[in-house]
């Protein structure tokens, strides 16, 4: 069903929702938190440059989803545009990349929901409890929240989106008066990048790492009002509102530490440590607002990404009991619940092998954040390269009239342009484990998505 077809009743999401939602999954707080230290060292005192360059590639790719969007808004988001552009089968091998994708890197918000809690209250409190049932209960306490229905878990994340950064920019107001009689635009200035091209190259695939989540607001389509015109203004509100902070939180960051980008890369939370340098007493917010930005995170990724799972089951790409919904507008509860349960379980089970001794070292849960991210970054780029690659199409096959060389083809083909250099350093060689499995690892999900879809689709012609 796209949007077009929900009740008039159940669209209650404005421009001004969507758009909180989509900037709190891509989570200003908990991805600038733990991602800008390495870039910082990757690309020295102009990092803030590798954030723009970020920024406009992913402006590039949001314009496929928008002009996907204007014409067929659907909760199926990529899963319903790339089977309109590319077929069936190509929709079902989306849909399967969807859901291992977002759930495994939704398992690294799941653990940050108790390693942040546990490292807020090992700070303060010096006493660090196991993160592990913290992140439980955090996350079913989530979870029950998005059960509420789109509008009333939108609006709880909008208040906590709005305290996350309120926090940081007077982090940032009380570090720049302290800093400002060294203030310089060095971290603007190409001549500041750390090797030149190559060290914006090596601090982009992050900064773009930063930035997912801005897929957010497709999926809210049917509960969205008019979502052919206020999901494409508020995909490029919130890109540019995030990359804008990203840009005042780094320039902050560099001036704070001043400009010793090894300082920065060696600490563990460069913000925090920024907090309670500059925050004095008060820094303890900075650390409240990372809970809650990865909350809030938390309520919005599984609101959207669970919508879009829903949809693919209920079109029969995926398991048909994921399709099932109920109210308040057509909650997607089996989607939720399969998330959950899958997420959860790549938690606990990471966290057992790391207690049993089958994997080396200590449980920590920023490391499990990292590595969940990544895995399920590589996946999600191979959605975002076919969602570019579908648009040309489906102008061509359904909206001739309005087809443009320079709109559906010039720019989705500079979309995917600019994932060339974030898909270059994910498959480099010579990675340590687990990240140098995790291509491999990411291809054979690709693999095994496409027989699925060519198995289901030989099925349904021979039924």
């Amino acid at each position: 069903m796209s949007a077009g077809q929900a009740r008039d009743g159940e669209r209650q999401l404005g421009l001004g929702d969507v758009t909180a939602s989509t900037v709190a999954n891509i989570g200003p707080g908990i991805d600038f938190y733990f991602a800008f230290g390495v870039i910082a060292l990757a690309a020295g005192v102009a990092a803030p440059l590798t954030i723009l360059a970020a920024g406009l590639a992913v402006c590039l790719l949001a314009f496929a989803v928008a002009e996907f969007t204007r014409l067929e808004p659907s909760a199926g988001s990529f899963i319903s545009y790339v089977r309109s552009g590319l077929g069936e089968r190509a929709g079902e091998v989306t849909a399967l990349l969807i859901a291992v994708g977002f759930t495994v890197a939704l398992a690294g918000v799941f653990t940050m929901a108790g390693g942040m809690i546990s490292l807020t209250l090992g700070r303060y409190a010096h006493w660090e409890p196991s993160w592990l049932p913290i992140a439980v209960a955090m996350t079913l306490g989530a979870v029950a929240v998005t059960l509420r229905g789109a509008s009333l878990s939108t609006a709880a994340v909008g208040v906590a989106l709005l305290l996350q950064v309120a926090v940081m920019v007077a982090v940032c107001v009380a570090t720049l008066t302290d800093a400002r009689t060294h203030l310089t635009a060095a971290p603007f200035q190409w001549s500041h990048l750390h090797r030149g091209l190559a060290g914006l190259s090596a601090g982009f695939p992050l900064a773009l790492y930063m930035l997912i989540g801005w897929e957010n607001g497709p999926a809210l389509a049917e509960e969205t009002r008019d979502p052919g015109r206020t999901i494409p203004r508020a995909l490029y509100a919130s890109i540019a509102l995030t990359t804008l902070l990203f840009l005042f939180f780094s320039y902050t960051t560099i001036a704070g530490f001043h400009y010793a980008t090894s300082s920065i890369g060696s600490a563990s939370v460069p913000f925090l440590q920024l907090a309670d340098r500059y925050a004095g007493s008060w820094s303890l917010l900075a650390w409240l607002a990372g809970i809650v930005s990865v909350l809030a995170t938390l309520v919005a990724a599984a609101n959207s990404q669970a919508r879009m799972i829903f949809d693919a089951g209920r079109a029969r790409e995926l398991p048909a009991i994921l399709g099932r919904s109920r109210p308040p507008g057509e909650t997607p509860v089996a989607a939720l619940a399969a998330m959950t349960a899958a997420g959860l379980a790549i938690v606990v089970g990471w966290w057992l092998c790391h207690e049993s001794g089958l994997l080396g070292g200590a449980p920590n849960p920023v490391s499990l954040y990292a590595e969940c991210s990544t895995m399920g970054t590589i996946l999600i780029l191979f959605v975002y390269v076919l969602t570019a690659v579908s648009l040309p199409l489906y102008m061509r096959r359904r909206h001739r009239d309005e087809f443009s060389l320079a709109r559906h083809v010039a720019l989705p083909a500079l979309g995917v342009l600019c994932l060339i250099v974030p898909f270059a350093e994910l498959f480099q060689p010579g990675q340590a484990a687990p990240y140098s499995v995790f291509p491999y690892l990411a291809l054979a999900t690709l693999a095994a998505a496409c027989v699925f879809a060519r198995v289901r689709h030989t099925r349904r012609q021979t039924a």
